[in-house]
């Protein structure tokens, strides 16, 4: 009884190891479920106070303010653009906030039901304690044991004294005898899965199970067996993911949409808010340069800065094509670069702050809808536009969100006759799983031997999905090793005519002497049909929640689950109402931005009136006035107006004539001293104001008459000349402006009711030659013809 204590201390660390171990199970779930839990939980803080800050931009109100002053259509249409931007950014804000909160609540309720009802550490019973224990009666009735002398032992054992020896340990280690059985290859140093068609454990003549000591030699098979016949020994050579890790991926896909959601309508709503602080800083700024709508330079400088960091916070996000990142860029930019082009810089009347607020509309709505579109899942697969789907699930790569698996008992009970079909899919999947690992090597080696481009391409694709596929179904290793064979690659596209062939060792570097004798022979499509369908049988698997999954993850010393149904059931609505429609979190986000672009809709119709608004004021209009002079050879060469348009001065060169509303002669008479009469006009105090050829001649007019008639200036030589009777109190107003030859002159109406030239007006560059020139409200309009 001397090895008693070892005996009893081998039990012990077995007890110790499973401890740790499965202390090491929970320790996984609270790491998995930490990928979502301090992600949202730091989305929430970061996003409530970006959203408070949208608020208090939008609400930027105090009570001492004197309110809005009547605005301009040009500072309606920012505001609109500013007020909507920022709107969107908060509303974005806000359903992340709700995301995250769902996503949170949710991963930390179902973590904590794994812990406490599954994943549970399984300790040891009295009996199980009990059994490291050696009674006397065990000594004293075996004879040959009781008279045998320590440290003696036969030179050779023979078959029988090693069976007895080895019952004896499985009598005393029942409890360790089960643990190799069941596929701990950390605990026993076996490689092999313990699952349904594993081998059985070797048994003495009673039945008894012996304990497995040595370590499985590699099996080696053919090209053959491991694509079509695999030996029944080589059903088990292969670690499968611990089932644990499986139900938590499946449950998983109750919050992972909520995750991902939150964090793209974060990305949405900080893009949003970057492009309204651009609108905020221009809005704001135009009331710093004395109540004018001049814009200064640090305004636009913020705008432009703004608008572009809304699109540089969007680089990491996207994990798009060049293509996808330049449309993002040209939508995001386009709007602000056109505006700042347009003016120059001011809020003053142009053709694009008049017709081009519904353009920058469009434009601004397109980059948020265009962003919105593609975080969409179609065709069940992730929106990989955003990075955020990469980091969903670490355990494997996750093309879409998983749909959950009907459970166990339902099968049976909606579908009696199962059983065939699942013992099929069965045999398929541990196929698939034995010659995963084998397969991703044989396509590794091949890839990198002389072939075509598209043909290299072609198996890098089909390692790569079945990598993943392998990752998926949890396939960690295999032992299976595959001999030398010869593979026929293309060397123009994928035809395998011309083909060459070429020898495929994984296990060797040189080309080996048995290579020319060797008889199996492949096409590259057969592995590559073969790698596709190893793949899809994988990924399938990787879903399903089978019966041997429930008995692995039974032995955790928790409940079993029979699937993720029955254990999400209680998190579910019970009324049957509501169970008929449980919404997901891409349906919520596709209804969020319905809602967006909506709204947007709305505006860029409200946008569209409001510029044909503008423009019917703007556009000319009016009702035709009869009246012709008393000679009827006579042409009018110069036509002016009262400011508010009820009487008419006209001239033919030789007599100037005053018009009433109604279009009759009110009066008529001479100016310029008998000299051609080049260009008529009312003055600022209502006189008559005629250019000549030798200067400003100034008629005034009293009861039908005239006054007065003199000279008011000796600028000569004036075409045209237009009064801007308006009331303007700007100290730089011009009062008139005339046509002189190539040049437009700026003049100045002086209380000694004389006219002064105050300069040459700076025009854009023209090729024609000026006609008629209009001046009201400081703008000024002008005709030319070509030369």
């Amino acid at each position: 009884m001397f090895d008693v204590p070892l005996r009893q201390a081998r039990e012990f660390q077995v007890q110790n190891v499973n401890l740790a171990r499965f202390a090491l199970f929970r320790e996984d779930i609270r790491d998995l479920a930490a990928l979502t839990t301090d992600k949202v939980a730091n989305l929430l803080v970061v996003n409530t106070l970006k959203a408070m800050r949208t608020w208090a931009l939008y609400f930027n109100f105090d009570r001492t303010d004197s309110g809005f002053q009547e605005r301009t259509y040009q500072e309606d249409q920012l505001a609109v653009l500013l007020g909507m931007t920022l709107l969107t950014s908060f509303f974005f804000l806000m359903t992340s906030i709700w995301f995250a909160m769902h996503a949170l609540q949710l991963a930390q309720a179902i973590t904590t039901k794994l812990l406490v009802q599954v994943v549970r550490i399984p300790m040891p019973s009295e009996n199980e304690i009990a059994k490291a224990s050696t009674e006397g009666k065990d000594f004293e009735l075996n004879f040959r044991e009781a008279l045998r002398l320590p440290f003696v032992r036969p030179a050779a054992l023979n078959k029988d004294t090693l069976r007895d020896q080895m019952k004896d340990v499985g009598r005393q280690l029942p409890q360790l005898a089960e643990e190799v059985n069941r596929e701990d290859s950390r605990l026993s140093n076996d490689t092999r899965a313990a699952s349904p068609a594993a081998a059985p454990s070797p048994t003495d003549s009673k039945g008894t199970p012996l304990l497995q000591t040595t370590r499985p030699m590699n099996l080696e098979v053919s090209m053959q067996e491991l694509l079509h016949c695999l030996p029944p020994h080589a059903a088990g050579a292969f670690s499968e993911m611990e089932p644990h890790l499986k139900l938590l991926c499946l449950v998983a896909s109750a919050w992972q949409p909520f995750d991902l959601y939150s964090r793209v309508t974060t990305v949405l709503g900080s893009s949003c808010l970057f492009s309204g602080l651009a609108y905020f800083s221009l809005y704001y700024n135009k009331f710093d340069v004395d109540g004018s709508s001049s814009m200064p330079t640090e305004a636009w400088c913020s705008f432009l800065f703004m608008s572009t960091l809304a699109w540089w916070n969007l680089t990491i996000e996207i994990s798009g094509s060049k293509l996808d990142l330049f449309v993002a860029a040209l939508l995001i930019l386009v709007g602000p670069t056109l505006w700042v082009a347009s003016n120059k810089p001011t809020l003053h009347a142009s053709v694009m702050q008049h017709f081009g607020y519904p353009v920058l509309v469009t434009i601004q709505a397109s980059w948020i809808c265009f962003l919105g579109i593609r975080a969409f899942t179609c065709g069940g697969e992730w929106p990989h536009f955003f990075t955020s789907t990469r980091y969903l699930n670490v355990v494997h790569k996750q093309r879409g969100p998983i749909e959950i698996p009907v459970d166990i008992a339902r099968k049976v009970h909606e579908d009696e006759d199962t059983s065939t079909e699942s013992s099929v899919n069965f045999k398929d999947s541990q196929h698939a799983m034995a010659l995963a690992q084998p397969l991703i090597d044989v396509l590794s080696c091949i890839g990198d031997l002389p072939q075509s481009s598209s043909s290299r391409a072609a198996v890098f694709q089909a390692r790569d999905w079945l990598r993943e596929a392998a990752r998926a179904a949890g396939v960690l290793r295999t032992s299976l090793m595959v001999k030398g064979f010869w593979i026929y690659l293309p060397m123009t596209g994928l035809d395998n005519e011309g083909a060459v062939p070429h020898w495929v060792d994984i296990h060797s570097i040189d080309f080996p002497s048995l290579g020319s004798s060797a008889t199996e022979a492949f096409m590259l499509p057969e592995l590559l049909q073969a790698a596709d369908l190893a793949a899809e049988t994988l990924h399938a698997q990787a879903v399903h929640w089978t019966v041997h999954d429930m008995l692995r993850l039974a032995s955790y010393g928790g409940e079993p689950v029979t699937g993720v149904n029955s254990f999400l059931f209680q998190f579910e609505n019970i009324s049957e109402r509501m169970r008929t429609f449980v919404p997901s979190a891409d349906y919520l986000f596709k209804v969020a931005m319905g809602l967006v672009s909506l709204f947007w809709i709305m505006v860029w119709v409200w946008s569209i009136m409001a510029a044909t608004e503008l423009f019917r004021k703007v556009s000319l209009s009016g009702t035709m006035q009869p009246f012709a002079l008393d000679t009827p050879w006579r042409t009018v060469t110069s036509f002016g107006c009262t400011l508010e348009g009820e009487h008419y001065v006209v001239t033919d060169s030789v007599v100037v004539q005053i018009l009433s509303e109604e279009g009759n002669v009110w009066l008529q008479f001479g100016a310029c001293d008998g000299a051609p009469i080049l260009a008529v006009d009312f003055g600022q105090q209502g006189e008559v104001v005629a250019t000549c050829e030798r200067g400003i001649q100034a008629t005034w007019l009293s009861g039908a008459k005239v006054q007065d008639q003199f000279w008011v200036s000796n600028i000569s030589n004036l075409q045209d000349v237009s009064v801007d009777r308006s009331p303007l109190q700007d100290t730089y107003h011009l009062d008139a402006i005339a046509i002189s030859g190539t040049r437009l002159l700026g003049l100045r109406y002086h209380p000694d009711s004389t006219w002064q030239e105050v300069g040459i007006l700076n025009v854009p560059p023209h090729k024609g030659l000026f006609t008629a020139v209009a001046v009201r409200m400081g703008r000024a309009a002008w005709l030319e013809v070509p030369r």
